[in-house]
């Protein structure tokens, strides 16, 4: 098991554990999980290595579900706008 799937397994079990507890579904700024995800990161003092960027890629998407107000299971766009977002548009013409 490499170090991003140990990261990935972490990260799934953490969400299974907030639900349980009665979390809110939708994310916050601030809540436990982005918390969590924060000192994951940066238990990895080296920005530049593969489990800091991915860690930091997971914590960029999840505030961006928080700031648009999206759920986690949905698709979100930096814009806020799904009709806007060129990703939307070419899976679909798949």
């Amino acid at each position: 098991m490499t170090a991003i799937d140990r990261l990935r397994r972490d990260i799934l079990n953490e969400i299974d554990n907030l639900l349980a507890a009665g979390q809110q579904p939708l994310p916050r700024r601030g809540d436990q999980f982005e918390q969590w995800l924060k000192a994951q990161r940066d238990e990895y003092e080296v920005e530049s290595s593969e489990q800091w960027k991915a860690l930091n890629e997971v914590l960029d998407t999840y505030r961006l579900h928080a700031d648009t107000g999206t759920p986690l299971d949905q698709h979100c766009c930096e814009n806020g706008n799904v009709d806007d977002c060129h990703g939307c548009h070419q899976e679909s013409k798949r």
